[in-house]
């Protein structure tokens, strides 16, 4: 009877295991789903959900959270992509003064979007979700330093197109780094929209 209800017990906390795993998986894909739909509306899909889908669960199925994800990732690069167009004099010879002054221009301009970007994370962490008319506030202030950021990221790339004054090789260097930055900060502009929206009269 005792060895019965060991049997019992061994099989009734597999069968619980079983259970939360499958509830997990379930919740979890759904999480993926909630991504996937968000991300739809950016205009790099892929580059959105690959960037988003690894913190699902934390995002949990939240807008505020999406938000909040997809603004920290697009620091982190844009913070990337500074230190390594920073490095670029050093780690190159020869580079002629309007390629000095161009990566000079686009480390300041990348610069600038690292702030807005810093700004944008601040207020929504202060943000007062009751009061929707601060909720709006705070999201158009929000949308105006990511939408500036996203135009930093096209200036720096413009200084490097004027006339022929930049060798391919140093344009390419950067343009890696920067459209990366520039695409993910458009995806993180889409989402803002899309968060801004539930809280709309």
């Amino acid at each position: 009877m005792k060895i019965l209800s060991q049997i019992q017990i061994f099989f009734m906390s597999i069968a619980l295991l079983l259970f939360i795993t499958s509830s997990s998986t379930c919740s979890n894909q759904t999480n993926l789903d909630y991504i996937k739909t968000s991300c739809n509306l950016t205009l790099y899909k892929a580059l959105c959900y690959i960037s988003l889908s690894p913190y699902a669960l934390t995002i949990d199925s939240n807008p505020q959270k999406l938000t909040v994800t997809a603004l920290n990732l697009t620091l982190s690069s844009a913070k990337s992509a500074t230190k390594f167009i920073k490095s670029i004099p050093h780690s190159r010879n020869g580079l002629t003064p309007f390629e000095v002054g161009a990566v000079a221009d686009c480390v300041e301009e990348i610069g600038d979007s690292v702030s807005e970007l810093q700004d944008s994370l601040r207020e929504l962490d202060s943000n007062n979700y009751k009061d929707s008319s601060k909720f709006q506030m705070v999201m158009s202030d929000v949308k105006t330093w990511v939408s500036a950021a996203l135009t930093n990221d096209d200036t720096c790339m413009d200084g490097f197109d004027e006339g022929a004054g930049a060798k391919a090789v140093v344009k390419d260097l950067v343009r890696r780094h920067v459209i990366k930055v520039a695409r993910m900060t458009s995806n993180a502009l889409a989402l803002i929209n899309m968060y801004a929206s539930t809280h709309e009269k």
